[in-house]
Formats: C-alpha cells, sequence, structure tokens
C-alpha cells in the first residue's frame, strides 16, 4: 500500500500542478480531493490490521467490504469515461484493452476475492490496478500534455481509479475508516461523471 500511496502522490502532484492552468474554482478542490485522498491512503496504508471483536457484527463487515470492492470497478468505469466517453475504442490500443478486458477482470477478481476472502486478494488486485497506470494515452489536453511532452504518453487517464482501488483496498485491510473511504471514492467516481458530461458534451473544462 505504501508503493501505491507514492505512485498516487507522483501523478497526483502532477496533475494537480498542471490544473492550475484551469482557475482556481476547478484547481482548489482538486487539489483539496487529492491531499485528502493521499492522507487517508497514507493512514490506512501505515496501520496495522484491526482485531475484529468477538460480538462484532461480521455481517456488516460483510456488507461494507462487498460496496467498497464495488467501488473499484466503477471508479475505473468512471476514469475510462473521462478519456473516451461512450464509446468502445480508446485512444490507443491499449487504451481499448483497459477499457473493454481489463477493467472487466479487475471487477471478476473483486467478486473472487469477496467470496473467498483470499489473504492475497489485496496484493492481486492493487497489483492488477498497475496496469493501467502504464502510459498510453495520446489524448494531448491539461492532465496529459507534461508526459507525453517527456515520454510520449500519459499515464494520468486512470489515476484517479487507481486511487478509488488503493483507498477501497487501504480500508478493507486495515479494517477501519470505512465511511471516509467510501465517502471520498464516492465523491471521486461523481466528479468523474460530471467531468465526463462537461468534457464530451459541453466541451468543459477543455
Amino acid at each position: 500500500m505504501v508503493t501505491a500511496w507514492v505512485l498516487s502522490a507522483v501523478l497526483l502532484s502532477r496533475f494537480a500542478v498542471d490544473f492550475i492552468a484551469e482557475g482556481p474554482e476547478l484547481a482548489v478542490p482538486f487539489w483539496a480531493l487529492a491531499m485528502l485522498c493521499l492522507a487517508v491512503m497514507g493512514v490506512n496504508a501505515l496501520s496495522r490490521p484491526k482485531r475484529q471483536a468477538a460480538n462484532r457484527d461480521t455481517n456488516y463487515d460483510r456488507r461494507i467490504k462487498a460496496a467498497l470492492l464495488l467501488l473499484i470497478p466503477v471508479g475505473f468505469i468512471a476514469s475510462s469515461l473521462d478519456c473516451t466517453g461512450l464509446s468502445l475504442r480508446g485512444c490507443s490500443p491499449f487504451c481499448t484493452f483497459i477499457k473493454l478486458i481489463w477493467i472487466p477482470v479487475i471487477a471478476v477478481a473483486c467478486i473472487a476475492y469477496y467470496v473467498s476472502a483470499d489473504r492475497r486478494g489485496p496484493a492481486a488486485l492493487l497489483l492488477m490496478s498497475l496496469v493501467p497506470l502504464f502510459p498510453h494515452c495520446i489524448c494531448y489536453n491539461v492532465a496529459n500534455a507534461w508526459w507525453i511532452d517527456h515520454i510520449g504518453a500519459s499515464p494520468e487517464c486512470y489515476v484517479w481509479g487507481f486511487v478509488v482501488c488503493s483507498l477501497a483496498l487501504g480500508a478493507v485491510q486495515a479494517g477501519k475508516r470505512y465511511l471516509v473511504t467510501a465517502a471520498l471514492s464516492l465523491v471521486i467516481i461523481a466528479g468523474s461523471l460530471c467531468f465526463f458530461i462537461g468534457h464530451h458534451y459541453f466541451k468543459f473544462p477543455w
């Protein structure tokens, strides 16, 4: 989880710096959300797993776990909509692969982990969530321009999906901070959906 925090910090920081160009009305909420997410991720990464009390409601825990795991593929879908909209084709072959194949595979892996409760599940899901961060996006915009100028493609398209995944897995492993994790994840997803509508139908903010 520490690795996930470092990657998220690097990608969100670069994104946030570039996003300043969009003005304070958009940049300030972006920075606030990024810092809150990194704070919660950091605390989860450094927390020891919470021991389950004898009288703890395990059904409640399972419902919360199911909800958090559900948010993982939803977060990646929301990120995908930001980039490619409702089109089945992405800006690059790898983008199409992530949208049509890899995100469904992640969803199946979330179900498998929920059913099996295998302790290796979080590590496997985290490794799977790294794949969409491979630099592949060639859409030249505020978020991607710096990366494209320097390495030819951007890893930013799925960074918020990766953040949702890292938040959810951190909370599941720690057994703590369920509500704040769910709230932040829902804010990210809602923000992504608003960007999808604004970007693809109203050309806002670009």
